[in-house]
C-alpha cells in the first residue's frame, strides 16, 4: 500500500532567497511537503499569517497543477497600505474533491495550503452506518455533494507591533447552497458553511526568529427537504432530513537560528485536531444512520538552510509525525484508533541562481511509515499492520524578468520523467506533463 498522497499533506501540515521567486511551484521544485514551512517563500503565510507583513504589492498566480480548470490553484493581491501594514485577497479554485479526503489521518488544516479538512462531515461520511451520508451523496439540487464547500473569499490583514513583532491574521470562507421554491411538497433548503479563522505573531530577535500561529475551522450543513415524517408518515414542510458538523484546531511553530556562518537551523512543529459528525435527521431507522469522526497529528523536525554563496540555498532535514483517527457509527467502529508513524521522513531542497534571468532547483524527500488499521465490529476487532517506504523527487526552474522598477517571475515544477526520457518529439518515448505546477508573479 502507497501512502504518498497522504504522508505529504501530512509531512506540509512548508528563510529568504531572493525576492524575484516566491511561489508554491517554486517550494514543489525544491521537493514540496515540509519546505513549505522551512523555505522563506511568500507561500509561508497561510501557515504563519505575520509573514504577511514582508510580502507586499505583488499579484500572482500560484499553484497552477493538475488539470486545464487547475484545481486548487489560486490568485492574489497583496497591497502596502504602509510600509509596515500589507492587506491581501485571496482566490482559489478548491474544495473538497479537488483537495481530495485522503485517508482521514489529516483532521484540519489552513484552507489554502494545509490538510485536506475543506469538506463538511466527508470523513465521518465514510462510516459505513451513514448509508449515504450528506456530505458524499449528491444533492437533490445540482448533484454535487452538500458538504463539498468551494472557496468563497480569503483576506489576510499582516503588520508590525513595535521594533520587534508582527502580527497577522487570515479569514477564508467557504460555503455551497441550493434551493428549490416550489409548491405542491416540492421544497429543498440545503447549505453548507466553513469558516476558517487563522492569526499568528512574529518575533525577531538577535539571531533568531519566531514565528507562532493558530487557526480554528468551525462548519455546519443542513439538509432541509419537503417528504413525509419518517415515522407517522404524514407530509412535512422542510423537515430536516441530513446535519453535519466540522471542527478543526491547529497549532503551529518556526524558529529560524543562527548556527554558524551562512547556515541556520529552522526548526518546526505543528499539532492538528479534527472532528466531524454526520446525522440523518427524519428517519425512522434504529439507530439512526449516523457517523462520527475524530483525528490528531503531531509533527516535529528541523531542517538546515545553509547559503555558501549568493542566491544558493541549500536545505537538508528530517523529521518525525504521529497521526492517529477513529471513525464510527452506532454499530461499526470503522477505524478504531488507527495509527500511522513516521520515523522518520527527511529530504533536501536546492535553489540556485544561475544567471540573473534564472534559477534551478532540486529536491528529494523519504518517508518510513508505519500504519496500523483496525476495525471493530461485533465485539470482534481486526487488526492489520504494514510499513513502507516512499520516495519522491522533484526539480523545475524559475525565470525573473525585469521590468522598469519590478520584477516578473515564472516558476515551474517541471516532470522529472523528462531528465531522462526527453521530450516525446525527439525521443518517442512516454512522458507526462512538462510541467507538475506553475506559478507566475508581479512585484513592485
Amino acid at each position: 500500500m502507497k501512502f504518498h498522497r497522504l504522508i505529504l499533506p501530512i509531512a506540509s501540515l512548508p528563510l529568504l532567497a531572493t525576492s524575484a521567486s516566491a511561489t508554491e511551484a517554486r517550494i514543489e521544485a525544491m521537493g514540496g511537503g515540509i519546505k513549505l514551512w522551512t523555505i522563506e517563500d511568500e507561500s509561508n503565510i497561510f501557515d504563519f499569517p505575520s509573514l504577511l507583513e514582508r510580502w507586499g504589492n505583488r499579484v500572482y498566480l500560484d499553484n497552477l497543477g493538475g488539470g486545464g480548470d487547475f484545481p486548487n490553484g489560486r490568485f492574489g493581491f497583496h497591497y502596502n497600505l504602509s510600509d509596515e501594514t500589507v492587506l491581501a485577497v485571496i482566490g482559489a479554485h478548491s474544495n473538497a474533491t479537488t483537495r481530495g479526503i485522503g485517508n482521514g489521518f489529516i483532521g484540519t488544516g489552513n484552507a489554502l495550503t494545509g490538510g485536506q479538512a475543506l469538506g463538511i462531515a466527508f470523513q465521518a461520511s465514510q462510516a459505513g452506518d451513514t448509508g449515504d451520508g450528506a456530505s458524499t451523496s449528491p444533492a437533490v439540487v445540482g448533484g454535487d455533494a452538500i458538504g463539498n464547500v468551494d472557496f468563497r473569499y480569503g483576506l489576510m490583514f499582516a503588520t508590525t507591533l513595535g521594533a520587534k513583532t508582527r502580527f497577522g491574521v487570515s479569514l477564508n470562507v467557504l460555503g455551497d447552497n441550493a434551493d428549490i421554491d416550489a409548491p405542491n411538497n416540492a421544497q429543498v433548503d440545503q447549505g453548507a458553511l466553513l469558516f476558517d479563522l487563522g492569526f499568528g505573531f512574529g518575533f525577531d530577535f538577535e539571531g533568531s526568529e519566531l514565528e507562532l500561529s493558530a487557526g480554528l475551522e468551525i462548519g455546519s450543513l443542513e439538509d432541509n427537504r419537503d417528504e413525509p415524517e419518517a415515522v407517522s408518515g404524514v407530509p412535512g414542510n422542510l423537515l430536516e432530513h441530513w446535519s453535519g458538523s466540522h471542527f478543526g484546531f491547529r497549532l503551529q511553530g518556526r524558529w529560524t537560528i543562527d548556527f554558524f556562518d551562512q547556515t541556520k537551523i529552522v526548526a518546526y512543529s505543528q499539532f492538528l485536531l479534527g472532528s466531524q459528525s454526520v446525522d440523518r435527521i427524519n428517519t425512522a431507522s434504529i439507530p439512526p444512520e449516523s457517523g462520527a469522526y475524530s483525528a490528531m497529528a503531531f509533527t516535529l523536525g528541523a531542517d538546515l538552510r545553509i547559503e555558501p554563496f549568493q542566491d544558493v540555498i541549500v536545505s537538508p532535514g528530517l523529521g518525525f509525525f504521529f497521526a492517529q483517527q477513529t471513525i464510527d457509527g452506532p454499530v461499526v467502529v470503522d477505524r478504531d484508533a488507527d495509527l500511522l508513524f513516521g520515523l522518520p521522513f527527511y529530504g533536501l531542497g536546492v535553489d540556485l541562481r544561475l544567471a540573473s534571468w534564472v534559477d534551478m532547483r532540486f529536491g528529494a524527500q523519504q518517508f518510513v511509515t508505519s500504519l496500523r488499521e483496525s476495525t471493530t465490529e461485533g465485539g470482534i476487532t481486526t487488526t492489520a499492520s504494514t510499513t513502507d517506504v516512499t520516495t519522491t523527487f522533484a526539480w523545475g526552474l524559475g525565470f525573473n524578468v525585469p521590468v522598469a522598477e519590478s520584477t516578473l517571475a515564472i516558476d515551474l515544477a517541471l516532470n522529472p520523467t523528462f531528465l531522462t526520457n526527453g521530450p516525446h518529439v525527439l525521443t518517442g518515448n512516454a512522458t507526462g506533463p512538462f510541467a507538475l505546477n506553475a506559478g507566475m508573479r508581479y512585484s513592485w
